[in-house]
């Protein structure tokens, strides 16, 4: 799949993405979110004012479950490459907003306590660099919380994931979002197809970040990773 046309297909879905991506979900992406946020938290400690970036934000819903927490968050800074889903994001005094790629960000080194990435790891061009410039931007101790789609390990959960994101999500989508968007969101199936398993997807850290803790949600069709720098 070319990656150029799944980013301008995030510009197309703004307007019903979190209504379609609590169905596709079965209503559980808040929890998913939360727990991300709260594990996260947990093994960054006792930090005061930290810096967070969310990266790959989209309309920023990791971002509000960040502050729903109570974290002293000095400075927040949504990264994504569509900036019409930035500019749905919420109007925070505490938030900046930044357009580009995970791959490849405009940041300096060691500048975030922690970085939050809420269905978004999965639809990098190149996930190793990712993680190592996750990494970069990380101060020393700094956590990525990531909670993703997965590729279960297990061949016949895999197989299941192949028919719930072919046909399941495009019906859902069609009942729930309207047929224009059923090609946008088939998508999914496609960044399904090209993922790596979920031990491969979480072992191309190792160099770059060292995994805290994971938990497969969904039988493996998404994860929630920490790693820590």
């Amino acid at each position: 799949m070319n990656v150029d046309s799944l980013y301008s297909d995030y510009n197309a879905i703004t307007p019903v993405y979190e209504r379609a991506s609590s169905a596709i979900t079965l209503g559980l992406i808040g929890r998913w979110r939360r727990s991300t946020i709260r594990l996260g938290l947990k093994a960054l400690g006792n930090a005061n004012a930290v810096d967070v970036l969310d990266a790959g934000s989209g309309p920023g819903n990791m971002t509000i479950e960040l502050i729903k927490s109570g974290v002293n968050a000095r400075r927040v800074v949504l990264l994504d490459q569509s900036m019409v889903m930035l500019k749905s994001s919420p109007r925070l005094g505490v938030i900046d907003e930044v357009c580009g790629l995970f791959e490849l960000m405009p940041f300096r080194d060691s500048v975030f306590n922690m970085v939050i990435m809420g269905f978004s790891l999965h639809a990098s061009s190149n996930l190793r660099k990712a993680y190592c410039e996750i990494s970069r931007v990380l101060k020393a101790g700094g956590v990525l919380a990531s909670v993703s789609i997965g590729k279960p390990n297990n061949s016949i959960y895999r197989a299941l994931g192949w028919l719930y994101t072919a046909v399941a999500i495009p019906l859902i989508t069609l009942v729930t979002a309207g047929p224009r968007y059923i090609r946008y969101f088939y998508d999914i199936h496609n960044i399904y197809v090209r993922l790596p398993s979920n031990n491969t997807f979480r072992g191309m850290a190792k160099g770059c970040l060292n995994l805290i803790e994971y938990r497969d949600e969904a039988l493996g069709l998404a994860n929630v990773t920490v790693m820590k720098k």
